[in-house]
């Protein structure tokens, strides 16, 4: 007979039970290297690190300004300063657009004025999950830092004309939607699309209160819209007030 020796038959069978125990521990680790940075990537997304995340002071047109309190400044800094309160909830803000908001932008982009828009959220409540004028704060913050004058000047026309109404609400994504169709670009609807994550909510809220107070200081009361220059309030129901700035300049 040409029986094999018992004993290789132990050596092959530890052998084999060696070699597998050795891959199942190396499965094992590679399994949990991909749980860890699964789970990485998971926290980043739902903790707000998104790609394009907003740090006020910093924009990439030259011609905006997002002050560390929030305000959205639009211009040539040496050009006669309008400031401007708004809530993207308000009705009257959204007439007030459709009268002189393409007024407003041209005489911006050629550098006749700058425009100071100091936002609130006091408007909240007629929205149906109590925060959309937060959370359109936000998105347009995300629009200031990361695109020229033009493009948000579009974006926020297209905010105004798309204001909901009757407890109506627009959601993170039908933020950054309305943002791409009016030109803007994916890094910035990226960053709409996670306003609801991170810190973004709380900054627009920041930034709410210090226009609450800034309108206070300025024009005796929190009241949209409101317009001042030189620190006096300005009658925006005149039709020729803006042109009156500009040709007092």
């Amino acid at each position: 007979m040409n029986a094999k020796p018992a004993g290789n038959k132990k050596a092959t069978k530890a052998l084999d039970s060696s070699s597998n125990k050795g891959m199942l521990y190396t499965v094992l680790a590679l399994v949990a290297v991909a749980v860890v940075v699964l789970g990485g990537v998971i926290w980043l997304n739902r903790d707000g690190g998104q790609a394009t995340p907003v740090t006020f002071g910093e924009t990439s047109d030259a011609n905006i300004e997002l002050t560390d309190t929030g305000v959205i400044a639009v211009g040539d800094p040496s050009a006669p300063t309008v400031q401007i309160w708004e809530d993207f909830m308000c009705p009257a803000c959204a007439q007030f657009e459709r009268d002189f908001g393409g007024q407003i932008a041209s005489a911006v982009q050629e550098g006749e004025v700058r425009t100071e828009f100091h936002i609130l959220n006091f408007q909240n409540r007629a929205s149906g999950s109590g925060e959309y004028s937060t959370r359109a704060i936000a998105a347009m913050q995300c629009v200031a830092a990361g695109e020229s004058v033009e493009t948000f000047f579009s974006v926020k026309n297209s905010y105004f004309a798309q204001q909901p109404t009757g407890g109506g609400d627009l959601s993170p994504d039908e933020l950054a939607d309305s943002a791409e169709a009016a030109g803007a670009s994916e890094d910035t609807a990226a960053c709409i699309r996670e306003v609801e994550n991170g810190d973004a909510m709380d900054k627009a809220e920041d930034t709410a209160k210090n226009a609450q107070r800034t309108a206070q200081d300025v024009i005796g009361r929190v009241s949209t819209p409101s317009v001042a220059h030189d620190g006096t309030e300005v009658d925006w129901n005149n039709p020729t007030w803006l042109d009156e700035i500009i040709s007092a300049a």
